[in-house]
């Protein structure tokens, strides 16, 4: 336990000390395991059976972990707790919250399969920090889902290798430094998988041409979102801080998005002034629109083959 508060306490000081040495003295309520407060106030609640052989304070700490990767900040998102269950074949952000008003995810990983935890409660993260409810009364935000769901995919597996790297040496509890190369293997196996490459001499806005009218049919189609969020992937590695533009994703109403480039750029002109020309970079790389010259570029060139794994 000393050794899972050093862990958010060495990245969160001033927010978490309070709150985990509260959670020192006191025991859990009955029913559920409520979480400590993670960084800027995003609380996790883990509800119901089938963990199999993790615990309920194993599984809360993992996600915890999760959440303190891609949450930098305050933000405007979690009012209330984020409830957790097992169950069913696949991982899902409900559309619809609890009572409460609380968001509800569901994670099919058991046991202390934490690579498996990590990338799917990451990627439905994701959807909640985008706020993905308005596509239940939205019917038309469904033409331009598949976007976000390439950004969750990233964000999965940002939350993989930016933990392993983390858990080498700085893991919530010491016997989960062994994990590290688990994560780290479970990452690179599906960077590796063919269909997420971008054929060579191919660019991002050609392929996606391609493929535009089958993505704003059905959004799900998993094998296209891959290749896109290995690209997204590598512009999150190496500017991190702009997770925090999900927030702005879903901010109007879609009835009037004529397009997916104006989807993007209403994304751009809602997001604070800092992540404006990252937004803007996205969109001209999939060939919508350009980036803006009154901004400094925000990163480097992209290359069409997965990303190294990170040293630190």
């Amino acid at each position: 336990m000393a050794r899972q508060a050093a862990y958010f306490v060495g990245r969160k000081l001033g927010h978490l000390l309070a709150v985990i040495v509260a959670l020192a003295f006191a025991a859990p309520p009955a029913g559920a395991w409520t979480s400590s407060s993670s960084a800027f106030g995003v609380d996790i609640r883990i509800e119901g059976d089938g963990w199999g052989s993790a615990t309920r304070e194993e599984v809360e700490t993992l996600l915890q972990a999760v959440a303190d990767e891609l949450i930098d900040g305050p933000n405007p998102v979690f009012a209330h707790p984020i409830v957790v269950t097992q169950g069913g074949d696949a991982p899902v952000a409900l559309f619809e919250p609890g009572p409460a008003g609380e968001p509800r995810i569901r994670i099919s990983a058991r046991d202390r399969a934490w690579a498996q935890y990590a990338y799917q409660f990451g990627h439905e993260l994701c959807h909640v920090m985008a706020g993905h409810t308005v596509h239940a009364s939205d019917p038309a935000r469904r033409r331009h889902q598949w976007f976000e769901e390439a950004l969750c995919e990233a964000a999965g597996l940002y939350a993989l290798r930016s933990m392993a790297a983390r858990w080498r040496d700085d893991a919530p509890y010491p016997a989960w430094e062994d994990y590290a190369p688990m994560l780290t293997a479970y990452a690179e196996r599906l960077l590796a998988e063919p269909h997420r490459r971008l054929p060579a001499g191919e660019s991002p806005a050609h392929w996606l041409s391609t493929r535009l009218q089958a993505l704003s049919d059905d959004p799900y189609r998993r094998a296209d979102n891959e290749v896109l969020a290995n690209l997204l992937l590598q512009r999150f590695e190496a500017s991190p801080e702009h997770w925090a533009a999900l927030y702005a994703l879903n901010r109007d109403d879609a009835s009037g998005v004529r397009d997916v480039g104006h989807y993007l750029r209403q994304w751009r002109e809602h997001v604070p002034a800092e992540h404006r020309a990252f937004v803007a970079e996205l969109a001209a790389l999939f060939g919508f629109g350009e980036a803006d010259p009154r901004e400094p570029p925000a990163l480097g060139p992209l290359a069409a083959s997965p990303p190294a794994t990170p040293d630190s």
